[in-house]
């Protein structure tokens, strides 16, 4: 028979060893929960055929259950085991006083529970121990292919149970990729530079400006300055248009860690719509530098630093084109991840859900 490891690769499509999501570890844990559900589960007809004793003596005369159901209490009268009958706790003074009526012996011994730990009275002793029947809760490990003292028809039902907790795993795991932060973080590094840029670039045009002002007889500075006014507005919309990617960005790198990759992904989708627009007017501003570059020529007879100013614009408006398109590049990047992701996800959640109603409808039939 197949390991339930083996068994659960096979229903999940997931590669399980020592450092995957989840782990081998991990994987163990789920199986001897499901176990442990399974056991819970069953009527109580059903639950006494898979006990176990727990032995109670000198050494150890208590027992804590764990929340396990308790089946049976004897305790030994140095001849046969006494049957135990159950007290409530606050009788306990009661039972141990020789002169009440309801005084324990060894012929006649009680027990009773009291945060969540079994006493037997009289107390157990070497000599006259007392058994506690509970039931058994098996530790099932990833490489067995069978659980003992275990019902056969509910046995299927522990990889099940396994595969579903695999699955909750692994798509905890599609939370908080690496990769993905690491490029959204590049994008609003990128962004933040292009808005320094951005600022910059309108420094150098204002200097070159005012250095004109004294010459606009000669050079129609109306018309410089409607080309300026028309590129610094262009600027500020890229500003603004940087400022809502980067909110966009800032809110998928949340949702990449929250565990909702359709919400990352739209928030992407609208980030890299935002940096197209920005894109856009930085071709518009690279336009009205030229423009505006034409007419300071007329200038040039006035004073060289006019057009120093604008070599400076240029330059500044090449390097902004170049930061965006970089993370444009970075933005195009996410959006490729998150579909992939979101693809796995939204498989891994359909498949989930068809094992969570297998197992469900198994447990009802089990449990009858």
């Amino acid at each position: 028979m197949a390991t339930f490891k083996a068994q659960v690769e096979g229903l999940t499509g997931l590669s399980i060893d020592g450092s995957s999501a989840p782990d081998q570890t991990e994987l163990t844990q789920f199986l001897t929960d499901g176990a442990k559900e399974v056991l819970n589960a069953l009527p109580k007809t059903r639950q006494r055929l898979f006990t176990t004793s727990n032995a109670l003596n000198g050494g150890s005369p208590t027992l804590t259950l764990g929340g396990s159901e308790v089946f049976g209490v004897v305790r030994n009268d140095d001849t046969i085991n006494q049957p135990c009958r159950e007290i409530a706790p606050q009788l306990e003074g009661r039972v141990r006083d020789s002169s009440d009526m309801a005084f324990a012996t060894a012929t006649d011994p009680v027990f009773f529970i009291r945060d969540n730990v079994l006493n037997i009275i009289p107390t157990p002793t070497n000599a006259q121990s007392g058994i506690v029947q509970t039931l058994n809760y098996p530790s099932v490990a990833f490489g067995d292919s069978a659980i003992a003292k275990f019902p056969d028809d509910g046995e299927y039902l522990v990889p099940i149970y396994a595969s579903i907790k695999a699955f909750q795993n692994a798509l905890s795991a599609k939370s908080g990729n690496a990769d993905i932060t690491t490029a959204l973080t590049a994008i609003n590094t990128e962004l933040d530079e292009a808005i320094n840029i951005c600022d910059l670039i309108n420094t150098q045009v204002d200097s070159a400006l005012s250095q004109a002002s004294g010459y606009e007889s000669i050079a129609d500075g109306q018309s410089i300055t409607s080309v300026t006014t028309l590129m610094n507005s262009a600027a500020d919309k890229i500003t603004t248009a940087i400022e809502l990617a980067n909110t966009q960005f800032d809110s998928a790198v949340t949702q990449n860690t929250a565990e909702d990759v359709e919400l990352a992904s739209s928030h992407v989708n609208a980030g890299n719509g935002f940096l197209s627009e920005a894109q856009g007017r930085a071709t518009e501003v690279q336009s009205y530098l030229n423009e505006l570059n034409g007419r300071m020529r007329y200038l040039e007879s006035y004073g060289s630093v006019i057009d120093n100013y604008m070599k400076v614009a240029q330059g500044y408006s090449t390097e902004l084109q170049s930061k965006l398109g970089i993370a444009q590049g970075y933005g195009s990047e996410v959006a490729s991840r998150l579909n992939v992701i979101s693809t796995e996800y939204s498989w891994m959640e359909k498949q989930q859900a068809k094992l969570q109603a297998d197992y469900d409808k198994g447990l009802a039939y089990l449990v009858g």
